[in-house]
């Protein structure tokens, strides 16, 4: 996992800055010396969760409004959260803008005692051309990686949340946003199979389609 790792950051560096984007590799940088453990397998390094929500957004870079801003709120959507003790959301807008800090404040739940209420939480988000984008990509790395460290119990919740908070507010977010309808189609096919191969794995079955009367539709589309 360790040598996987290096190779994703050693690619996304070359990419980045390939491409110019020295904000980006400039959020990749901060965040890696912050994340210097590991996740709750005990094998993956911490920070490549960011570095995995940011290479799924990489790929999305040409439907995207401002990629370069989106994949680094990719690398920051955590840091509000995670280590509020050392920075603010006005740190985030001086070192990379106005568009990213109100990205990455979109999708902080909580910081410095500040909770928001899901209602506002991805109410802000569907409202955020970078925040929107970078939700979905950050749920499907989770459910990519949550077999084996998560509980059943979490692994359902989380499958659920998908469909009752995540695919509302892309959707919401795709009519806000229409430029980057490819972008949200894509998060939403992957999530989809995502979901449906855990509920299989976790033998959740599939809710019942409504029953539908074809001879009382086709009498009320005649009339």
């Amino acid at each position: 996992m360790l040598e996987r790792h290096k190779k994703h950051l050693a690619v996304t560096r070359g990419w980045l800055n390939g491409k110019g984007y020295h904000k980006a590799a400039q959020a990749l940088e901060l965040v890696r010396k912050l994340e210097t453990g590991f996740r709750k397998d005990g094998l993956t390094p911490a920070f490549h969760h960011q570095l995995s929500v940011a290479r799924l957004v990489m790929t999305l870079s040409d439907h995207l409004l401002y990629p370069e801003e989106t994949i680094t709120a990719a690398f920051l959507h955590d840091l509000l959260e995670d280590h509020s003790d050392i920075y603010t959301k006005q740190d985030v807008e001086n070192l990379f803008g106005v568009r990213v800090a109100n990205a990455v404040w979109a999708l902080t739940k909580k910081s410095r005692g500040i909770v928001k209420e899901y209602e506002i939480y991805f109410g802000d988000m569907e409202n955020d051309e970078i925040a929107s984008i970078v939700k979905l990509a950050d749920r499907a790395h989770n459910i990519q990686t949550m077999n084996g460290v998560f509980t059943n119990e979490k692994q359902k919740k989380y499958v659920s949340e998908v469909d009752t908070w995540f695919f509302p507010m892309g959707k919401a977010a795709r009519r806000n946003f229409p430029r980057q309808l490819m972008a949200y189609e894509n998060l939403k096919i992957l999530l989809r199979c995502q979901c449906k191969l855990v509920n299989i794995y976790l033998g959740v079955k599939p809710a019942e389609p409504p029953k539908i009367n074809l001879h009382k539709q086709r009498g009320n589309y005649a009339t």
